[in-house]
Protein backbone atom coordinates (compact mmCIF):
# COMPACT_ATOMS: atom_id res chain seq x y z
CA UNK A 1 0.00 0.00 0.00
CA UNK A 2 2.87 2.38 0.71
CA UNK A 3 3.96 2.37 -2.93
CA UNK A 4 0.60 3.67 -4.13
CA UNK A 5 -0.11 5.97 -1.18
CA UNK A 6 2.81 8.27 -0.45
CA UNK A 7 0.82 10.22 2.20
CA UNK A 8 1.20 13.58 0.52
CA UNK A 9 -2.08 14.60 2.18
CA UNK A 10 -0.45 14.73 5.63
CA UNK A 11 0.12 18.19 7.14
CA UNK A 12 3.62 19.53 6.69
CA UNK A 13 5.61 22.70 6.11
CA UNK A 14 4.33 22.89 2.52
CA UNK A 15 5.78 24.87 -0.37
CA UNK A 16 5.86 28.62 -0.81
CA UNK A 17 3.16 29.96 -3.12
CA UNK A 18 5.51 31.45 -5.72
CA UNK A 19 8.45 29.10 -5.18
CA UNK A 20 10.34 28.53 -8.45
CA UNK A 21 10.63 25.05 -9.87
CA UNK A 22 13.72 23.08 -9.12
CA UNK A 23 16.10 22.43 -11.97
CA UNK A 24 18.21 19.57 -13.27
CA UNK A 25 18.53 16.35 -11.34
CA UNK A 26 16.75 17.87 -8.30
CA UNK A 27 13.67 18.46 -10.44
CA UNK A 28 13.85 14.87 -11.77
CA UNK A 29 13.94 13.43 -8.26
CA UNK A 30 11.19 15.78 -7.12
CA UNK A 31 8.75 14.58 -9.80
CA UNK A 32 9.68 10.91 -9.42
CA UNK A 33 9.37 11.04 -5.64
CA UNK A 34 6.01 12.78 -5.88
CA UNK A 35 4.45 10.77 -8.73
CA UNK A 36 6.10 7.36 -8.46
CA UNK A 37 2.73 5.66 -7.88
CA UNK A 38 1.32 6.92 -11.19
CA UNK A 39 4.55 6.06 -13.01
CA UNK A 40 4.47 2.51 -11.63
CA UNK A 41 0.85 1.96 -12.61
CA UNK A 42 1.50 3.38 -16.08
CA UNK A 43 4.58 1.16 -16.41
CA UNK A 44 2.66 -2.03 -15.56
CA UNK A 45 -0.11 -1.34 -18.09
CA UNK A 46 2.27 -0.16 -20.82
CA UNK A 47 4.62 -3.10 -20.23
CA UNK A 48 1.69 -5.47 -20.73
CA UNK A 49 0.92 -3.67 -24.00
CA UNK A 50 4.56 -4.10 -25.11
CA UNK A 51 4.97 -7.66 -23.82
CA UNK A 52 3.58 -9.50 -26.92
CA UNK A 53 5.95 -7.57 -29.17
CA UNK A 54 8.93 -8.21 -26.86
CA UNK A 55 8.20 -11.94 -26.45
CA UNK A 56 7.83 -12.57 -30.19
CA UNK A 57 11.02 -10.60 -30.82
CA UNK A 58 12.96 -12.60 -28.23
CA UNK A 59 11.72 -15.92 -29.68
CA UNK A 60 12.73 -14.78 -33.15
CA UNK A 61 16.20 -13.72 -32.01
CA UNK A 62 16.69 -17.06 -30.22
CA UNK A 63 15.72 -18.95 -33.38
CA UNK A 64 18.01 -16.77 -35.46
CA UNK A 65 20.84 -17.59 -33.09
CA UNK A 66 20.29 -21.27 -33.85
CA UNK A 67 19.90 -20.90 -37.60
CA UNK A 68 19.62 -17.76 -39.70
CA UNK A 69 16.87 -18.93 -42.04
CA UNK A 70 15.41 -16.21 -44.33
CA UNK A 71 11.82 -17.10 -43.35
CA UNK A 72 12.64 -16.86 -39.63
CA UNK A 73 14.36 -13.53 -40.24
CA UNK A 74 11.34 -12.21 -42.15
CA UNK A 75 8.93 -13.31 -39.41
CA UNK A 76 11.20 -11.80 -36.75
CA UNK A 77 10.93 -8.52 -38.62
CA UNK A 78 7.22 -8.53 -39.43
CA UNK A 79 5.50 -10.11 -36.41
CA UNK A 80 6.97 -7.86 -33.68
CA UNK A 81 6.42 -4.85 -35.96
CA UNK A 82 2.75 -5.77 -36.34
CA UNK A 83 2.40 -6.17 -32.58
CA UNK A 84 3.74 -2.65 -32.19
CA UNK A 85 0.16 -1.49 -32.87
CA UNK A 86 -0.60 -2.18 -29.19
CA UNK A 87 2.67 -0.90 -27.74
CA UNK A 88 2.35 2.49 -29.48
CA UNK A 89 -0.95 3.61 -27.87
CA UNK A 90 0.27 2.37 -24.47
CA UNK A 91 3.41 4.49 -24.72
CA UNK A 92 1.35 7.50 -25.86
CA UNK A 93 -0.97 7.10 -22.85
CA UNK A 94 2.00 6.85 -20.48
CA UNK A 95 3.49 9.95 -22.10
CA UNK A 96 0.23 11.85 -21.49
CA UNK A 97 0.40 11.02 -17.78
CA UNK A 98 4.06 12.08 -17.58
CA UNK A 99 3.45 15.34 -19.43
CA UNK A 100 0.79 16.30 -16.89
CA UNK A 101 3.21 15.66 -14.05
CA UNK A 102 5.96 17.64 -15.80
CA UNK A 103 3.54 20.58 -16.01
CA UNK A 104 2.66 20.14 -12.31
CA UNK A 105 -0.94 19.75 -13.44
CA UNK A 106 -3.45 17.77 -11.36
CA UNK A 107 -3.63 14.27 -12.81
CA UNK A 108 -6.23 11.61 -12.12
CA UNK A 109 -4.38 8.56 -13.37
CA UNK A 110 -7.07 6.21 -14.68
CA UNK A 111 -9.16 8.81 -16.55
CA UNK A 112 -6.03 10.40 -18.04
CA UNK A 113 -4.49 7.11 -19.14
CA UNK A 114 -7.72 5.67 -20.60
CA UNK A 115 -8.60 8.88 -22.41
CA UNK A 116 -5.11 9.24 -23.92
CA UNK A 117 -5.04 5.55 -24.93
CA UNK A 118 -8.39 5.87 -26.68
CA UNK A 119 -7.80 9.22 -28.38
CA UNK A 120 -4.28 8.37 -29.62
CA UNK A 121 -4.91 4.73 -30.54
CA UNK A 122 -4.80 5.10 -34.32
CA UNK A 123 -1.78 7.40 -34.59
CA UNK A 124 -0.02 5.65 -31.71
CA UNK A 125 -0.52 2.27 -33.36
CA UNK A 126 0.92 3.51 -36.66
CA UNK A 127 3.90 5.07 -34.87
CA UNK A 128 4.52 1.87 -32.89
CA UNK A 129 4.51 -0.30 -36.00
CA UNK A 130 6.82 2.04 -37.93
CA UNK A 131 9.23 2.53 -35.02
CA UNK A 132 9.58 -1.20 -34.25
CA UNK A 133 9.94 -2.04 -37.96
CA UNK A 134 12.64 0.61 -38.51
CA UNK A 135 14.67 -0.48 -35.48
CA UNK A 136 14.40 -4.21 -36.22
CA UNK A 137 15.40 -3.62 -39.81
CA UNK A 138 18.67 -2.08 -38.63
CA UNK A 139 19.27 -4.93 -36.16
CA UNK A 140 18.63 -7.62 -38.78
CA UNK A 141 20.78 -5.85 -41.38
CA UNK A 142 23.62 -5.90 -38.85
CA UNK A 143 23.06 -9.63 -38.31
CA UNK A 144 23.15 -10.24 -42.06
CA UNK A 145 26.45 -8.41 -42.37
CA UNK A 146 27.84 -10.32 -39.39
CA UNK A 147 26.80 -13.70 -40.84
CA UNK A 148 28.30 -12.77 -44.19
CA UNK A 149 31.50 -11.67 -42.41
CA UNK A 150 31.18 -8.24 -44.01
CA UNK A 151 30.85 -6.28 -40.79
CA UNK A 152 33.37 -3.56 -40.19
CA UNK A 153 33.71 -0.73 -37.75
CA UNK A 154 32.38 1.93 -40.18
CA UNK A 155 29.37 -0.26 -41.02
CA UNK A 156 28.58 -0.94 -37.36
CA UNK A 157 28.92 2.78 -36.61
CA UNK A 158 26.54 3.63 -39.45
CA UNK A 159 23.94 1.14 -38.24
CA UNK A 160 24.20 2.44 -34.69
CA UNK A 161 23.84 6.00 -36.00
CA UNK A 162 20.66 4.98 -37.87
CA UNK A 163 19.18 3.48 -34.69
CA UNK A 164 20.16 6.59 -32.73
CA UNK A 165 18.46 8.93 -35.20
CA UNK A 166 15.30 6.80 -35.29
CA UNK A 167 15.15 6.89 -31.49
CA UNK A 168 15.72 10.65 -31.31
CA UNK A 169 12.94 11.28 -33.84
CA UNK A 170 10.53 8.98 -31.99
CA UNK A 171 11.24 10.65 -28.65
CA UNK A 172 10.06 13.96 -30.10
CA UNK A 173 7.21 12.40 -32.11
CA UNK A 174 5.30 10.81 -29.21
CA UNK A 175 4.65 14.06 -27.26
CA UNK A 176 3.43 15.73 -30.45
CA UNK A 177 1.00 12.87 -31.05
CA UNK A 178 -0.36 13.32 -27.52
CA UNK A 179 -0.52 17.13 -27.47
CA UNK A 180 -1.19 18.27 -31.04
CA UNK A 181 -3.51 17.58 -33.92
CA UNK A 182 -0.91 17.33 -36.70
CA UNK A 183 -0.52 15.10 -39.72
CA UNK A 184 2.02 12.29 -39.68
CA UNK A 185 4.29 14.14 -42.10
CA UNK A 186 4.20 17.30 -39.99
CA UNK A 187 5.10 15.31 -36.88
CA UNK A 188 7.96 13.57 -38.71
CA UNK A 189 9.41 16.83 -40.07
CA UNK A 190 9.05 18.58 -36.71
CA UNK A 191 10.73 15.68 -34.94
CA UNK A 192 13.67 15.64 -37.37
CA UNK A 193 14.20 19.38 -36.97
CA UNK A 194 13.92 19.25 -33.18
CA UNK A 195 16.20 16.22 -32.87
CA UNK A 196 19.06 17.99 -34.62
CA UNK A 197 18.31 21.53 -33.44
CA UNK A 198 18.48 20.41 -29.79
CA UNK A 199 21.13 17.71 -30.18
CA UNK A 200 22.66 18.29 -26.70
CA UNK A 201 19.35 17.12 -25.24
CA UNK A 202 18.04 14.67 -27.83
CA UNK A 203 21.30 12.72 -28.07
CA UNK A 204 21.61 11.84 -24.34
CA UNK A 205 17.86 11.14 -24.25
CA UNK A 206 18.19 8.60 -27.07
CA UNK A 207 21.30 7.04 -25.50
CA UNK A 208 19.44 6.61 -22.19
CA UNK A 209 16.50 4.92 -23.94
CA UNK A 210 18.68 2.62 -26.05
CA UNK A 211 20.93 1.75 -23.10
CA UNK A 212 18.17 0.88 -20.63
CA UNK A 213 15.97 -0.89 -23.19
CA UNK A 214 18.98 -2.71 -24.68
CA UNK A 215 19.97 -4.18 -21.30
CA UNK A 216 16.45 -5.53 -20.88
CA UNK A 217 16.46 -7.10 -24.35
CA UNK A 218 19.86 -8.73 -23.82
CA UNK A 219 18.78 -10.28 -20.49
CA UNK A 220 15.00 -10.63 -20.99
CA UNK A 221 14.13 -13.25 -18.38
CA UNK A 222 16.45 -11.82 -15.74
CA UNK A 223 15.12 -8.31 -16.29
CA UNK A 224 11.41 -9.20 -16.54
CA UNK A 225 10.51 -7.86 -13.05
CA UNK A 226 12.45 -4.69 -13.83
CA UNK A 227 10.61 -4.38 -17.15
CA UNK A 228 7.20 -4.68 -15.47
CA UNK A 229 7.93 -2.13 -12.71
CA UNK A 230 10.38 0.47 -14.05
CA UNK A 231 11.62 -0.78 -17.42
CA UNK A 232 9.30 1.47 -19.46
CA UNK A 233 8.74 4.58 -17.38
CA UNK A 234 12.38 5.04 -16.34
CA UNK A 235 13.85 5.44 -19.86
CA UNK A 236 10.65 7.08 -21.12
CA UNK A 237 10.39 9.69 -18.39
CA UNK A 238 14.13 10.44 -18.37
CA UNK A 239 14.06 11.05 -22.13
CA UNK A 240 10.90 13.17 -21.88
CA UNK A 241 12.42 15.11 -18.98
CA UNK A 242 15.47 15.94 -21.11
CA UNK A 243 13.49 17.16 -24.13
CA UNK A 244 10.59 18.84 -22.31
CA UNK A 245 12.23 22.28 -22.17
CA UNK A 246 12.83 22.43 -25.96
CA UNK A 247 9.27 21.18 -26.56
CA UNK A 248 7.83 23.86 -24.30
CA UNK A 249 10.11 26.49 -25.81
CA UNK A 250 9.01 25.69 -29.39
CA UNK A 251 5.34 24.77 -28.95
CA UNK A 252 4.52 26.92 -25.85
CA UNK A 253 2.93 23.90 -24.17
CA UNK A 254 2.40 25.37 -20.70
CA UNK A 255 1.28 28.73 -22.06
CA UNK A 256 -1.38 27.07 -24.23
CA UNK A 257 -2.47 24.79 -21.37
CA UNK A 258 -2.83 27.79 -19.02
CA UNK A 259 -4.83 29.73 -21.64
CA UNK A 260 -7.11 26.74 -22.21
CA UNK A 261 -7.58 26.32 -18.46
CA UNK A 262 -8.49 30.02 -18.11
CA UNK A 263 -11.02 29.72 -20.94
CA UNK A 264 -12.55 26.68 -19.28
CA UNK A 265 -12.73 28.49 -15.93
CA UNK A 266 -14.40 31.53 -17.55
CA UNK A 267 -16.88 29.25 -19.28
CA UNK A 268 -17.65 27.50 -15.99
CA UNK A 269 -18.10 30.84 -14.22
CA UNK A 270 -20.47 32.02 -16.98
CA UNK A 271 -22.46 28.79 -16.70
CA UNK A 272 -22.63 29.15 -12.92
CA UNK A 273 -23.83 32.75 -13.16
CA UNK A 274 -26.43 31.78 -15.75
CA UNK A 275 -27.62 28.89 -13.57
CA UNK A 276 -27.90 31.16 -10.50
CA UNK A 277 -29.78 33.84 -12.47
CA UNK A 278 -32.13 31.22 -13.90
CA UNK A 279 -32.82 29.81 -10.43
CA UNK A 280 -33.46 33.31 -9.02
CA UNK A 281 -35.82 34.20 -11.88
CA UNK A 282 -37.65 30.91 -11.42
CA UNK A 283 -38.02 31.51 -7.68
CA UNK A 284 -39.18 35.08 -8.29
CA UNK A 285 -41.78 33.89 -10.83
CA UNK A 286 -43.00 31.21 -8.39
CA UNK A 287 -43.36 33.79 -5.60
CA UNK A 288 -45.25 36.16 -7.90
CA UNK A 289 -47.52 33.34 -9.00
CA UNK A 290 -48.18 32.38 -5.37
CA UNK A 291 -48.98 36.01 -4.45
CA UNK A 292 -51.40 36.40 -7.33
CA UNK A 293 -53.12 33.15 -6.39
CA UNK A 294 -53.91 34.33 -2.77
CA UNK A 295 -57.56 35.57 -2.26
CA UNK A 296 -58.11 39.27 -1.63
CA UNK A 297 -59.07 39.96 2.01
CA UNK A 298 -61.29 42.92 1.05
CA UNK A 299 -63.38 40.83 -1.34
CA UNK A 300 -63.71 38.06 1.27
CA UNK A 301 -65.06 40.49 3.96
CA UNK A 302 -67.63 41.97 1.64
Amino acid sequence: MGLFNMHYDRPGPGVEKDAPRKKGIARWFEIVGRDLADFTKANIITALCCLPCVLVLEIGLILLGVKSHPLVMLLTLLLPSALGFLAGPGICAMCAVMLKHLRDEPCFFWPTYKKAFRENFRRGAITGVIFVFALLLQVLVRRLYTNAQLSSLPMLALLFLDILVITMVTIFAVPQIVLMDLTGMQILLNSLRLAFAFLPRSLPAAIVVLGLVGVQLVYPFLMLPVFLLIGVWLPGFTALFLIYKPLDQVFKIEEQVNERREREMRALEAESRAAVETALHKKWDEENAADSAEPDDTDADS
